[in-house]
């Protein structure tokens, strides 16, 4: 039965690595294929609990909101202006919601948190140093050279189609790395997590998102700001010091002439890609919300009813609102924003209570996915990370850290 009960585990392991590399899983092939690891991991986890007839519930927290989050979703869909896509959103939706219910259950002990979390992070150092290769001019993976219409050119983008959602990979794999300082690393841990923090965070500079650049600093402000009133934390002026001098070598770096560029070139960028545009994109998604504020067009429907809202002047179709909360309110309804909140406010009352925990690993791990799931949400504002599967599936992973029960100790590990 341990056999069984591991499939699920790494299933979902599995999943972390396959989606960023699947050029964020944005293809339809590498959607189908999240759908079938996810069945797998589903069905064999029913499997072990039919055959050890062990149904024993875990609380979950964010179970009544989820349960009015399908609930609703559900109503959207069968006024939606489009079934077929909205049954394969709503199907995606499944998805990450069977994740998190499965990393809840499958990751209990310190030892599989640790797992979990030394992914993530090495997946984002492939990732960053990958993309630093590539940057360079070097890319022995003739798979992963591709670019839209030059529009990454002279930015660092990876295995992903678009910069910008690298770097919303990185704001929240860069907070998990941050709190691994916090479980008390020995020295040759600490010094290999110091360098590996060093190439993320350039990573993410020369990605030269200006999204990514905010949703990392609020992030990461967050970090600091929680550390120095968490009364477990005794090294308060340590970490200011540092948090200071970080802030003087990013204003010194940020300061070269490309990046400086990149930070004030609205105008300058191509009409789609600057804030004048995304202005104008939001303007479009507040008439379609609007005209069906209850229920919204249905779940996935956003890309083909906008045509209708899309102002003049635009030679690009647009499929995503470039406001995760605008276009999750188009195609769901004003109600939608009500249950994000019930959301939110469940999963940082948890986060906060497990910062209370004595064990350091519990408090480094808990307030790195806090921090990267603060980043990307900042980052949402100007962006649709969460409509990037490898980033929803991430995002997925962290709040799912955070609402797990605390993990459980193994005999042979030590604090």
């Amino acid at each position: 039965m341990k056999f069984l009960n591991n499939i699920p585990r790494y299933a979902i392991y599995s999943l972390l690595v396959f989606t960023p590399l699947a050029r964020g899983s944005l293809p339809g092939w590498s959607i189908t294929t999240i759908h079938l690891v996810t069945l797998i991991a589903l069905g064999t986890f029913l499997l072990e609990k039919s055959i050890t007839w062990n149904w024993k519930s875990i609380k979950i927290p964010h179970c009544i909101p989820i349960i009015f989050l399908l609930l609703f979703c559900s109503i959207s869909f069968f006024y939606s202006t489009n079934f077929y896509t909205s049954f394969w959103a709503m199907a995606l939706l499944f998805n990450y919601l069977v994740i998190f219910y499965l990393i809840i259950c499958t990751v209990q002990t310190r030892a599989q948190f640790r797992q979990l979390v030394y992914l993530i992070v090495g997946i984002a150092a492939f990732l960053s140093i990958f993309g630093l290769f590539k940057w360079g001019g070097v890319n022995p993976f003739p798979w992963w050279e591709y670019d839209l219409v030059g529009y990454n050119k002279g930015m660092l983008s990876a295995t992903y189609y678009n910069h910008n959602h690298l770097a919303g990979y990185l704001e929240m794999a860069i907070p998990m790395t941050l709190g691994l300082f916090l479980t008390g690393l020995k020295k040759e841990r600490l010094i290999f997590i110091i360098i590996l923090t060093l190439i993320l965070f350039s990573a993410l500079i020369l990605s030269l998102s200006r999204g990514g650049w905010i949703g990392a600093f609020v992030g990461l402000s967050f970090f600091v700001i929680v550390l120095l009133l968490n009364r477990h934390f005794n090294k308060k002026k340590l970490l200011s010091i540092l948090a200071v001098g970080f802030v003087v070598i990013a204003f010194i770096v940020l300061s070269s002439t490309t990046t400086v560029k990149r930070i004030l070139s609205f105008e300058q960028q191509s009409e789609i890609q600057s804030f004048r545009a995304r202005t104008i994109i939001w303007k479009g998604a507040i008439q379609a919300i609007k005209i069906r504020p209850l229920l919204g067009t249905g779940p996935g429907t956003f890309s083909t009813i906008f045509t209708q809202y899309q102002p003049p002047g635009f030679t690009v179709r647009h499929f995503r609102a470039l406001n995760d909360y605008l276009h999750f309110t188009t195609e769901l309804g004003l109600p939608i924003i009500a249950i994000m909140v019930w959301m939110a406010i469940i999963l940082y009352k948890k986060g906060f209570s497990k910062l209370q925990n004595p064990s350091r690993f519990v408090r480094g791990v808990t307030l790195g996915a806090m921090s990267g799931i603060t980043a990307i949400l900042v980052h949402s504002i100007v962006d649709f990370n969460l409509h990037i599967p490898a980033n929803a599936l991430l995002f997925t992973v962290l709040t799912a850290i955070v609402i797990a029960p605390v993990p459980t100790y193994n005999q042979n590990e030590s604090e």
